[in-house]
């Protein structure tokens, strides 16, 4: 039998408890309903000067991520606060006070529950995550955020191989790699998180790390053009081919389009030819290539997660391959300067 002065106690605890999470909640609807806010301003503004005026305005999350961290130090140990350190370790992670946040990730709160979703997004540190994400792996019990860190864990060093200039660093990221992502099929294969299978997305990681790298046959890259005809990597079997996946909805492709053009044009009537992989729906498709005054030949992948997208397990785009003419992977993610640099010096062999 619960005593008087017990439940109470009990009562109170629970209101406090709902109290600091109407808070938390609270703190961050404010700012996230003022990004909303000035979202739709840019979106709704008629003319770009106008648009331009309120991406200057975009809040700052620096209010909201001091006022969350004076809760949780003013409530430490309660677990309500959770919710507070996940928040500030992906919505405020250029601040100081999502660095410290980190910091109580992989210390306090690594053992806590409800904290998967955040160690997965530890991915996108690179190996800053990595110290957090293995304090989870060390001291929780849970299913979800094991399964979390091994992922992320695997994540980061996959790219780290895949990416880092430091080849030394990058050959000691590939069997850390291949470990975490196979401990995670081994037992943890069945786990989703924000809707995404994870051993599914290590399987691509995987995938890539043994497909998708210098000196791989390069998998076909197959479909049709945007006059409906039949177009494949392998019809330039005898050429260098410069490969790029692009989208008219990518903002950071468009510069690079106008260069690819002069560089189609370079190769014209050489061994060596660029291959476009777009990536837009199939009304937008022939407006992107008008738009953009593509001059190169396109396979439509028709969106972002298309078959041959899908295939490549893109990540970023634009994403550009040099392929050599047997079929061979001879540069992936470098410049398109250091693509044609390379078609040349081989050309001039």
């Amino acid at each position: 039998m619960i005593r008087p002065l017990a439940l109470v106690l009990m009562l109170a605890s629970a209101v406090h408890a709902q109290d600091l999470a109407t808070e938390i909640r609270s703190v961050i609807d404010e700012y996230e309903n003022a990004v909303r806010a000035n979202t739709l301003k840019i979106i709704n503004a008629p003319t770009e000067e106008e648009k331009n005026k309120y991406r200057q305005t975009i809040p700052s999350a620096a209010p909201c991520a001091t006022k969350l961290m004076q809760i949780i130090k003013a409530n430490a140990d309660k677990p309500e606060v959770v919710p507070a350190v996940c928040w500030l370790v992906t919505g405020a992670a250029s601040f100081p006070e999502g660095e410290e946040a980190k910091k109580m990730l992989a210390t306090t709160y690594a053992g806590s529950a409800g904290i998967a979703a955040t160690v997965r997004q530890l991915e996108y540190q690179g190996l800053f995550g990595e110290p957090a994400a293995l304090a989870v792996l060390e001291k929780n019990k849970n299913r979800e955020e094991i399964a979390a860190a091994l992922y992320t864990l695997g994540a980061i060093h996959f790219k780290n191989f895949d990416a880092s200039a430091d080849r030394a660093s990058a050959e000691a990221s590939k069997p850390k790699c291949i470990d975490y992502f196979q401990r995670l099929n081994a037992d943890y294969s069945d786990v989703v998180i924000q809707g995404f299978k994870l051993s599914d997305l290590a399987g691509k990681m995987l995938f890539e790390m043994t497909n998708l790298q210098a000196g791989s046959e390069a998998p076909e890259i197959e479909g049709k053009d945007k006059d409906g005809k039949p177009l494949k990597l392998s019809d330039y079997r005898g050429k260098h081919v410069i490969v790029i996946f692009w989208g008219g909805w990518c903002h950071a492709c468009h510069g690079i389009l106008p260069l690819m053009n002069e560089t189609a044009a370079k190769f014209k009537d050489k061994p060596a030819a660029v291959l476009g992989v777009n990536t837009d729906i199939d009304v937008e498709a022939p407006k992107a290539l008008t738009t953009y005054q593509v001059s190169f030949p396109n396979i439509l992948d028709n969106t972002s997660s298309g078959p041959n997208t899908t295939l490549y397990n893109l990540r970023n785009f634009p994403t550009l391959y040099l392929i050599d003419p047997k079929g061979v992977i001879l540069l992936k993610n470098a410049s398109l300067d250091a693509m044609v640099a390379r078609i040349e010096a081989d050309l001039a062999k």
